[in-house]
């Protein structure tokens, strides 16, 4: 849940999350295309994350929910994020 004092301003429910984590990330890994100075270079995988795994980095802040919602946004999105730097710790394979 998403909380600011008494008011939510988002909640999620366990199941429908874990759902949709374990079907995209917890079957056969991760991948993200590298960029180097504005050129795709590599293509990075990762091991299959479980959402165990996940809720625990929401918990301690390595995963926040980004809403989007800043001034001269024009294009409305909500997501869950990590930085770079968290996801290329977690980076078994290059190609």
């Amino acid at each position: 849940m998403l909380q600011k004092e008494d008011l939510t301003l988002a909640k999620w429910n366990e199941s429908s999350i874990r759902i949709k984590l374990e079907n995209k990330f917890n079957q056969k890994g991760w991948f993200k295309c590298v960029k180097q100075g504005g050129i795709y270079t590599q293509l990075a995988f990762g091991n299959p994350i479980s959402f165990d795994v996940w809720i625990a980095w929401v918990k301690i802040g390595d995963v926040f929910f980004d809403s989007g919602m800043f001034q001269g946004n024009s294009r409305n999105y909500s997501q869950w994020r990590a930085n770079n730097t968290f996801w290329d710790k977690l980076i078994t394979e290059r190609y």
